[in-house]
């Protein structure tokens, strides 16, 4: 397990560095407003990014792991009443004083999010996403930076494959950090 963790934090190491660059090229600097990662609706879809994420949180104090649970059961009540029903998006359930207390241990999403970005699969229409709109002004000052996700995403299927066989796994997850935190 420490291997593909390993893995998986040399990967996130490279997602950073590539968000860097492209923010960089764009003057962007996120500064945490309503369209961040931390009031996005997420579903996530790896065991090793649950497990790493849940193996860090478990290391947190009694008190600190008891909030994290009450506010995962908060998230996950005002997410059912439907997103058009919500005055305010909710705060990921990891968000502590409007500060995430597993930052280091982040999901890929929440890394990735945000930049303009393409998804070039071969075989398939190419792809674009202008970025968040907080980052409109940035990103439509200068010339389009090549932020190709699919790398990532492959490195990351690959662990993941590599993890599951591990642990004898073959279902699939799809669950929220909230849903991630109830296994506290």
């Amino acid at each position: 397990m420490n291997h593909s963790f390993k893995k998986l934090k040399l990967l996130y190491h490279a997602m950073d560095q590539g968000y860097t660059r492209a923010a960089n090229h764009y003057g962007f600097q996120c500064n945490g407003c309503e369209d961040n990662c931390c009031k996005s609706f997420f579903f996530h879809h790896t065991f090793i990014e649950k497990d790493y994420l849940l193996n860090q949180a478990k290391k947190l104090d009694q008190e600190t792991k008891k909030k994290l649970k009450k506010n995962a059961g908060s998230y996950l009540h005002k997410t059912s009443l439907g997103t058009d029903d919500l005055k305010e998006k909710p705060l990921c359930p990891l968000n502590i004083e409007e500060k995430c207390i597993l930052y280091e241990q982040r999901p890929m999403i929440c890394r990735l999010h945000g930049i303009p970005h393409h998804l070039n699969i071969p075989g398939r229409e190419f792809k674009t996403n202008p970025g968040c709109d907080a980052g409109n002004s940035f990103f439509n000052s200068t010339d389009y930076f090549s932020f190709d996700r699919i790398p990532y995403y492959k490195e990351m299927v690959e662990i993941e494959k590599e993890y599951k066989e591990a642990l004898g796994k073959n279902e699939k997850i799809k669950q929220t950090i909230a849903h991630m935190l109830l296994d506290l």
